[in-house]
Formats: structure tokens, C-alpha cells, sequence
């Protein structure tokens, strides 16, 4: 069993340090257009291509302050000729079987059914604006801060997008578990919860989900979950059921919060005290992750080279989920 989540896997890199003799008005010049004023890099040395190079040193970076979580769940699919909708597809209800062929007998066809849903691959952008100030005071130190967010704030996006429908959706009787607390202890309670979630998670009728799992959770209940998953003697644990291998990753997610001048931004995370029981053996159909376009910086080649007072950078994504076959909602012990 793996535990992923922001606090174990953000990474801090060393931000690039510009030489001390630098002043980046000796390095552009301002140029006036129709659409405003824009800075643009002159000289004959490779500035202007080390600029964008650590521009998109820094950006990365930012994403590996808030990384990706929802990679254990999701089925990724990464193409640039993905339509603008794309058809979510399903194999027919009797899968992929092979059988054997008897001598004069024939080879029976899966089919791919016809598809009932549509993703919407979306847009989504930022810009990342350098002031006049940068070149005035020679503000330089200002300049990753800013492009780090830009990191943060895609990878925050794309979590959000990948975790709203699980953990938006509305759970019915047959997608939902109650707390068990006849166990001895606080952790031996969540131990007994996880396993009638998945008791009644292999036994729905309409939805059977026999795993393996992923568990999302908050991190309030991280640790506490993480200790009735473990293999180990506990004391005062009086039993415990093999049935928790088939859980392969606990996720911890607590969303995100995020601020523009004065707007800010929230995306919800788990609730504390509830958890999210998410089978993956369908994950193909259940789950499906397209990226047409992951980030980057918006413009042509010749913009790239320039040094602009705004810079866009853009994205195009979708995902699918589909929570009532796959999901059961948990309410921990308290």
C-alpha cells in the first residue's frame, strides 16, 4: 500500500539565480504597439532564449510544489488530436473473454458499444504580467515568485478537476457505509469502517466493485488510516482482516486556496470524517483523463523569443468519472 499526498511528495527547487551584475533594462527595449507596450530583447547573445528557458524552469518547479494526486485513479489518455468532444465509449458488458476455439468453430467478437457520454476538452488559461517596476528598479527577485504560482495554480486546476466528481457527486444508500465502532480502539473502529465499506462495496448488486481500491481521504484522517491499513501487531488491535490488501494507495487530498489581487479561489477537498472507497478494476471506463495540451506558453515562436509585459500560458483538458459505479462514500468512527 502506497500514501500519496501534497505534504509527502511537494518538492522545493532552488530558485536560478541571475548574475549580480544584471540589469534587464540594458537587456530590452520598450516598444510601443497598437495593443500596448512590450519589452523586447536585444544584443546578439542568447539572453532573450535564457530567460524563457528559466521562465520554464521556474513554472515547473511550481508544479512540483503542488503535485499531481489523482494519478492512481484516473486512466490517462495524452493526445494533441483529441476533438473537441470527445465520445466516452465503453466495451460491452461482457468485456474481453478469450475462449477456446474448437476444431470447424469460430472466434466470438468483443464489441465496443456505442458511446453514451461526451467529455468537453476545455480551455483554461493564465497570464503572468511584468510590470514596468521589473525594468525601473531591476526587481528581479520578484520574477520566480510569480512564475512558481503559475505551477501551483495548474497543478491545483487539474487535481480540482479530477477529484470534484467524486467528491461532488451524490451518494445513494447502496454508495454509502456507516461508521463501525465495535472495535477496541480508535484505529481498530476505521478498520472494521474500511472493511464493510468494501464488504458492501463487492456486494452491490447493481454496482458490484470487487477492487483493487484507492481510499481518498483528508488529511485529518491520514494517519489514523494509514495505521489500520498497516500490516503490523498493533497493541490493543484485536483483529485484522486481510481484506484491506486490496487497497493499493490511500489519498490524501485538502484542496487548494489561491489568490489574484482580490479575488481568491477555493477548491474544496475532502470533507473531514468522510472518505471515499474508489474501485479500480474498471478504471479504463470509470475513470478517463484526456490532455490535449498540457501547459504551455501561449504565442508564436516569435513571441517566445520576446520579453513581454504579458505573458499567457494555456491548457486543454477534460476528464470523466463515473462515482455510482465506482465509488462508496465512507463516514469515519469518531
Amino acid at each position: 500500500m502506497n500514501t500519496i499526498s501534497k505534504q509527502r511528495l511537494a518538492k522545493q527547487a532552488d530558485k536560478l539565480a541571475f548574475p549580480n551584475d544584471l540589469r534587464l533594462k540594458d537587456k530590452v527595449r520598450q516598444v510601443k504597439t497598437e495593443d500596448g507596450v512590450v519589452y523586447e530583447f536585444v544584443g546578439s547573445d542568447s539572453f532573450g532564449t535564457e530567460w524563457n528557458e528559466r521562465r520554464r524552469y521556474e513554472v515547473d518547479a511550481g508544479r512540483d510544489m503542488e503535485p499531481i494526486l489523482y494519478t492512481p485513479i484516473y486512466s490517462e489518455i495524452r493526445d494533441a488530436s483529441l476533438p473537441r468532444n470527445v465520445p466516452v465509449y465503453r466495451i460491452g458488458p461482457g468485456g474481453v473473454v478469450f475462449e477456446e476455439v474448437l476444431e470447424g468453430g469460430e472466434v466470438k467478437f468483443s464489441s465496443v458499444s456505442s458511446s453514451d457520454f461526451t467529455v468537453a476538452i476545455k480551455h483554461y488559461g493564465a497570464g503572468l504580467e511584468y510590470s514596468k517596476d521589473l525594468m525601473v528598479f531591476n526587481e528581479l527577485w520578484q520574477v520566480p515568485i510569480v512564475e512558481r504560482q503559475a505551477g501551483i495554480a495548474y497543478n491545483a486546476l487539474m487535481n480540482h478537476i479530477h477529484f470534484s466528481p467524486i467528491l461532488d457527486a451524490t451518494y445513494a444508500a447502496a454508495n454509502q457505509t456507516a461508521a463501525n465502532t465495535a472495535g477496541d480502539s480508535t484505529v481498530e473502529d476505521y478498520m472494521l469502517t474500511i472493511e464493510d465499506a468494501i464488504t458492501n462495496s463487492r456486494t452491490d448488486t447493481s454496482n458490484p466493485r470487487r477492487g483493487p481500491y484507492a481510499l481518498l481521504v483528508s488529511s485529518a484522517q491520514e494517519l489514523t488510516v494509514e495505521k489500520a491499513l498497516t500490516r503490523e501487531v498493533q497493541q490493543g488491535l484485536a483483529l485484522q482482516s486481510r481484506v484491506i490488501d486490496s487497497i493499493q494507495t490511500v489519498i490524501a487530498y485538502d484542496g487548494w486556496t489561491g489568490t489574484r489581487g482580490l479575488l481568491e479561489t477555493t477548491y474544496s477537498g475532502v470533507t473531514s470524517g468522510t472518505g471515499y472507497l474508489i474501485n479500480l478494476g474498471y478504471r479504463d471506463q470509470d475513470f478517463q483523463s484526456y490532455i490535449k495540451q498540457d501547459l504551455l506558453q501561449d504565442g508564436t515562436q516569435d513571441d517566445i523569443t520576446r520579453f513581454l509585459m504579458q505573458v499567457v500560458w494555456d491548457t486543454y483538458f477534460g476528464a470523466y468519472a463515473n462515482p455510482t459505479a465506482a465509488v462508496e462514500e465512507i463516514t469515519w468512527p469518531t
